[in-house]
């Protein structure tokens, strides 16, 4: 007979001694004295400093350890009674229930062990630890330097360049007033003030933009360049936003640029960025295009805005003017030659990506993107834009009304999607117009460094470059195993990258029919052109690294079985962050790559728990310069970062009930409808509407005082400058 006992000495020993095999035939106390005795001798070669410590250790805790020698028939017998009331216990339940199964997975899991674990999650790894043969993980080694992001070669249109003097903005960090609220002087043309309504401006004579499945020039360059799938930066940056948050371990956004008297920042994301995303492949004789899922789209006055305001900030006064819908001189319509694309390669997929503007100065390639930034009010309520449109910045700094504002939100909702756009265009930067959709305020030029010191902690763009390409790699060969599964026909994928103690990522892959797909993807197609009508106004084998990725696995596959269980796809681990704030719960980024800013909303189909369906876990694990890391940190060139990476398939039994939480928890998102969103967001509407309201009541004021007076426009006074050598010859 064995006994097991767990004694703490109560003078030197500050640690539980576990005495698993002592013999019946010795006392514990007798073994835990000659125990304490061997640890006191070593205790005696310790510095005075942490015997004394160790000392005050073991009086905290003092565990009383019952002599094995006495009353052994008594404890027999304890154990006996013990266990014959188990069996009786499982006697009753078996006659109440009609079943000699237990009733649940959670009762079953917490059943099968005598100690019984007190939590599911206990439970499951208890059962995974009791396989004694483990067969072998195929743990594969990433690394960033093998893998080569390259340019294609192709003739470029020229690229437009700022208009306006507005190039100054892109040399000057921080925000560049349009006018200077003090001296009432204008840093630029007073003609940018006010924005051209949307039903003024010429669409028409805009070209058409195209998603990837029905860009024939792109589809033809990914059959010249061997390529297997092609996609947009708009369709692309939804699902590779979630493999950064795996990659970093869900790093926190660093906010310390913002003022201390910013209240109380959230580093998190925000839950519409967090949220599932998903893209269709849509199979193209041998090839496949990826196209945004748009079953959320709807439409709203931002996107419209950011075609409109584009050709502002990028043409002269007069040209601009031509675009007018009551001008009597139109502007040329545009066809697809005008516009400018960098195509890019890395494995088997092609990127486009949409060129905004040029500047030869910059550095690298001199391309930059614009983006038109709405303030706070008609981010969180686009359909009654007119109603927020009253909202005025006037401060640099503060929660309400300011700059910084605007600038937080940004970090929370699309800038990570705005970094991912940079890097597969091979851009330098974006250059930001903040506006109410009726005056611009000022503009901000945020390079890549000042994104990569918010999103991973550092201005050195090494850690976010390494980081996209390893991104890229592992979408491939998931969309490689998406086709392999389904070959030859279009697939639906939903991305989660689930936050938790082990961080992984959900894929989903779905077989779908062409269509299927049109239906799903012009679900909102009605919906899209009565807003024209109506708003626009137009129609390896190591043992001991194997047993730690089994423990990885473990925990991941735990957690997949806690989700099947629970009902829900989410956090798992509870935390402290505060609740996001409704302006970024209603934003929700891109659709189009030139359409900068999108709320989506609407319902999704209800799940059909039938059919072919395939599904993954994707868990990874960080090594620098050779010591595993949660996460990359302050990353230098010179740095060696691996990542080690398992795809499991996910059970064929419970794929589609965790599919359905997952496209579930993805509309409870953005798929809210009218009334649910008007409820949750009533209290912090009506609070925005009294800044609109007093903000339009300023204004109004403001335009009185002005009326008849001379703009004064800022020129260079002054010794050196242009205007005294004009002055003085």
């Amino acid at each position: 007979m064995l006994s097991r006992r767990l004694l703490l000495s109560p003078q030197s020993c500050s640690f539980p001694v576990c005495l698993a095999f002592a013999p019946r035939s010795r006392p514990v106390q007798t073994l835990a004295r000659s125990f304490t005795s061997s640890y006191n001798l070593q205790e005696k070669a310790l510095p005075g400093g942490k015997k004394k410590a160790n000392k005050r250790k073991s009086k905290k805790l003092v565990v009383e350890a019952e002599d094995a020698e006495q009353k052994p028939k008594r404890a027999r017998r304890v154990r006996a009674k013990a266990k014959a009331k188990g069996k009786d216990d499982n006697a009753d339940t078996e006659a109440k229930t009609g079943d000699s199964q237990p009733v649940s997975l959670k009762d079953a899991l917490l059943g099968q062990k005598k100690g019984k674990p007190t939590s599911l999650k206990e439970a499951l790894l208890e059962k995974q630890k009791d396989s004694p043969h483990l067969d072998p993980l195929h743990i594969q080694v990433l690394k960033a330097d093998g893998l080569e992001f390259k340019p294609v070669e192709v003739d470029i249109p020229a690229v437009p360049r700022l208009a306006y003097a507005l190039d100054r903005v892109l040399f000057n960090p921080g925000v560049y007033r349009l006018q200077d609220p003090s001296s009432r002087v204008y840093n630029f043309d007073p003609y940018l003030e006010k924005i051209l309504s949307v039903k003024d401006f010429d669409f028409d004579a805009l070209s058409e933009y195209k998603t990837s499945s029905k860009d024939e020039e792109l589809l033809d360059m990914t059959r010249r360049l061997g390529t297997k799938f092609t996609g947009s930066t708009s369709s692309m940056s939804g699902v590779l936003q979630h493999f950064h948050f795996v990659l970093s371990n869900n790093r926190k956004l660093n906010h310390d640029m913002l003022s201390k008297g910013f209240p109380n920042p959230n580093d998190r994301f925000s839950k519409v960025t967090l949220g599932p995303d998903a893209i269709f492949l849509r199979y193209k004789d041998g090839r496949y295009a990826i196209d945004a899922d748009k079953s959320y789209d709807e439409p709203n006055i931002m996107s419209w805005m950011g075609h409109s305001m584009e050709k502002l900030l990028t043409t002269d006064r007069e040209e601009f003017e031509r675009y007018r819908r009551s001008s009597p001189e139109k502007a040329p319509k545009e066809d697809n030659s005008s516009r400018c694309y960098h195509y890019s390669t890395l494995g088997n997929l092609l990127m486009r990506s949409q060129l905004d503007a040029h500047d030869p100065r910059l550095p690298g390639c001199g391309i930059f993107d614009l983006k038109t930034r709405a303030v706070v009010s008609i981010r969180m309520d686009h359909k009654e834009f007119e109603t927020g449109s009253g909202y005025q910045i006037h401060h640099s700094r503060g929660e309400w009304e300011s700059f910084e504002r605007e600038f937080y939100d940004m970090t929370r909702a699309t800038m990570l999607k705005y970094s991912l756009q940079v890097r597969m265009g091979r851009m330098n930067g974006i250059f930001v117009a903040y506006h109410n959709i009726e005056r611009i305020f000022g503009f901000q030029y945020l390079s890549l460094s000042d994104m990569d010191e918010v999103l991973h902690g550092q201005t050195d763009t090494c850690l976010g470059d390494q980081e996209f390409a390893l991104s890229i790699h592992l979408l491939d060969e998931l969309l490689q195993k998406a086709t392999a599964q389904f070959p030859e026909t279009s697939v639906r994928l939903h991305f989660h990258g689930r936050r938790g103690k082990i961080p992984f990522m959900y894929i989903f892959a779905e077989p779908v029919t062409e269509e299927q797909a049109d239906e799903i993807q012009s679900s909102k197609q009605l919906v899209q052109r009565a807003f024209a009508r109506d708003i626009v106004g137009i129609e390896q084998d190591d043992p001991e690294i194997q047993k730690e990725w089994h423990d990885i696995q473990d925990r991941v596959d735990t957690e997949v079985d806690e989700d099947e269980v629970r009902g829900q796809v989410t956090e798992a681990a509870e935390d402290n962050e505060a609740e996001d704030s409704d302006a970024t719960l209603a934003e929700n980024g891109d659709t189009a790559e030139d359409s900068d800013i999108t709320e989506e909303a609407a319902t999704e189909e209800s799940p059909n728990p039938t059919g072919p369906l395939m599904g993954w876990t994707l868990a990874i694990r960080n090594r620098v310069n050779g010591v595993y890391v949660d996460r990359p940190d302050t990353l230098d060139p010179d740095d060696s970062w691996t990542v080690e990476y398992h795809i499991k398939e996910i059970a064929a039994d419970a794929r589609w009930n965790l599919y359905s939480k997952v496209k579930k928890e993805r509309e409870s998102l953005i798929g809210k409808k009218d009334d649910e969103e008007n409820r949750s967001l009533s209290r912090y509407r009506q609070m925005i509407r009294k800044y609109s309201d007093r903000g339009r009541t300023w204004r109004q004021k403001q335009d009185e005082a002005e009326e008849g007076t001379v703009k004064q426009v800022f020129r260079p006074l002054g010794p050196g400058s242009e205007t005294e050598s004009e002055n003085y010859g």
